[in-house]
């Protein structure tokens, strides 16, 4: 906020029960005002409700112990045979973490529809789908969306610019040639993929498709910090690539959606096996950021040098397109709306999309490439269902849920992995859950 504009004169409230890593927040934005001289009002607290008078805009950020409890779904998941190398969007750990997230969201926008209806509701909330599909069937009135900073603008562009050879380097790009690509790439969200790239009539997706065979991964390097595991989702990327027709743009989750990734092939020789989620490797890069949010609390890292490395975020940059009336285009989770005609249109996608103070305007997409219609459909139906779990508490329809997943093979296994996490989990779930019927 202290760096755009249309922003820096506006009120800042930050809000964190964890007194403790709310006073390293506040102290950095301190030392940001201070630093650009900007008018920004900060306000901070334990708990949001006060702050919600007047809000324009309430941002969602948070985690039921998202990092110890995401171990305990990836754990059992493996134990009863479903891999989950994310765990926290799809399959088990998706599941999960819906019935943890959305009665924690649901207490927040019952207080925002009574003390600021007309505010924004931005959802950062992993799975981001599934707490976008919550706020869209059961608080139809809030004006909302919801994001992931997977694909940003105009970062994302950017680097499918670059990848497909037009410049060097993202930096290179300028507006003039953005205006000459055409580029159509959606999807659900963490299941997004390019289904057409050209400039000047010329189809760049065979490039792409090269560049997968080397491409990094580094966005997702708190789970795949390990050589072996990015050579493994490079792998994994070209195979999908060149077996479904299309490119996956957020491999390190769609490789755990489908099946093919699970250690079930008869034929060895190409055989790629995704390896389980390591809570040690992400609690290594959050105890990195945490100690990176002490030093510039301190002081001991200079305020200057986090504003000049630090990138814009996703959140910020459409809230700033909002404010000021630009049009820019974003990657937005929204209901579909009639943009993607072969699907339905409260099928909660992330398309294309401007976005305005009044709503979101999804940019006509054309149909979804048939090899990819009946995967979303799966998602979708397995989100729909752990959302209607997680505000019934229904045993049945978790279940469905579960099964719905396109890595359950068994019937047992699931109803087996359901009893462990419900066991596991008791302290952090809804009363409701352990009732007896």
């Amino acid at each position: 906020m202290v760096t755009k504009a249309a922003l820096c004169d506006g009120t800042l409230a930050l809000v964190d029960p964890d007194e403790r890593k709310l006073k390293w927040m506040v102290k950095i934005a301190e030392r940001a005002i201070e630093a650009t001289g900007v008018p920004l009002k900060l306000e901070a607290g334990a708990h949001y409700r006060k702050f919600l008078k007047g809000a324009d805009f309430v941002t969602l950020a948070f985690a039921v112990e998202g990092v110890k409890l995401r171990g305990v779904d990836a754990e059992l998941s493996t134990k009863h045979g479903m891999i989950m190398c994310s765990a926290d969007t799809i399959g088990p750990g998706g599941t999960m973490r819906t019935l943890r997230e959305v009665p924690r969201q649901a207490r927040i926008l019952k207080d925002v529809e009574k003390i600021c209806p007309d505010a924004w509701v931005v959802n950062w909330v992993n799975p981001t789908a599934a707490m976008g599909i919550a706020i869209m069937r059961h608080f139809p009135n809030l004006k909302f969306l919801a994001l992931c900073d997977g694909p940003h603008n105009p970062r994302f562009d950017n680097n499918l610019i670059c990848a497909a050879g037009l410049v060097k380097s993202p930096d290179k790009v300028t507006n003039a040639l953005r205006s000459q690509v055409h580029i159509r790439s959606g999807g659900v969200n963490h299941f997004n993929w390019v289904v057409e790239m050209s400039y000047k009539g010329r189809d760049l997706t065979r490039k792409i498709k090269e560049k997968l065979q080397v491409a990094s991964q580094e966005e997702h390097r708190a789970a795949a910090s390990e050589g072996a595991k990015r050579n493994l989702a490079n792998r994994i990327s070209w195979q999908l690539a060149d077996a479904v027709g299309y490119i996956p743009m957020c491999v390190w989750h769609t490789q755990e959606y489908l099946p093919f990734f699970q250690g079930h092939d008869v034929v060895r020789k190409d055989m790629l096996k995704i390896k389980q989620w390591s809570v040690d490797v992400r609690r290594r890069w959050m105890n990195e950021c945490w100690t990176d949010m002490r030093n510039l609390a301190s002081g001991k890292r200079q305020i200057e040098d986090f504003l000049k490395h630090t990138t814009p975020d996703h959140a910020s940059d459409i809230i700033e397109s909002m404010w000021s009336g630009q049009i820019k285009k974003f990657y937005i989770n929204t209901p579909n709306n009639g943009a993607v005609p072969n699907l339905q249109d409260d099928d909660f996608l992330e398309l294309p999309s401007t976005v305005d103070m009044n709503r979101v305007n999804v940019l006509p997409f054309g149909d979804m490439p048939r090899p990819l219609v009946g995967y979303m459909k799966r998602i979708l139906d397995e989100h729909e269902l752990a959302v209607e779990a997680a505000v019934t508490g229904d045993r049945k329809v978790l279940r469905q849920a579960f099964l719905a997943s396109m890595v359950a093979v068994s019937v047992p296994d699931v109803d087996a992995c359901i009893d462990e996490l419900l066991k596991r989990e008791r302290p952090y779930l809804p009363a409701m859950w352990y009732k007896k019927r």
